[in-house]
């Protein structure tokens, strides 16, 4: 029986906050679940959580790897030209990415 490995591929919007990620199928998602932990996250003297991406290795990746890794694991095919200009824009948002 052979298993064919599938590639690195994006699993999930993600926020990075003071070195803790939270993930959702979108990043308001993402952010609903940071605010369940911290509600008064906005009001912190802390910088802002940084946008990106869960890969299916388990990495916290930014927009512009996103994209590449969506794009060679096909999840930018089925959504057509608008996401891959959003892609090669480099603000890639989990609109974009087919997470199915």
């Amino acid at each position: 029986m052979s298993f064919e490995k599938k590639p690195e591929h994006i699993v999930a919007a993600a926020l990075d906050f003071q070195g803790e990620i939270y993930t959702g199928r979108t990043h308001a998602d993402a952010l609903n679940a940071l605010e369940e932990v911290y509600p008064d996250w906005a009001d912190m003297d802390v910088k802002s959580p940084r946008d990106g991406f869960m890969t299916s290795a388990g990495r916290f990746v930014e927009r512009d790897e996103a994209g590449e890794i969506a794009d060679k694991a096909g999840q930018l095919d089925a959504l057509g030209s608008h996401s891959k200009q959003r892609r090669a824009s480099e603000y890639l948002d989990s609109h974009d990415i087919n997470l199915n």
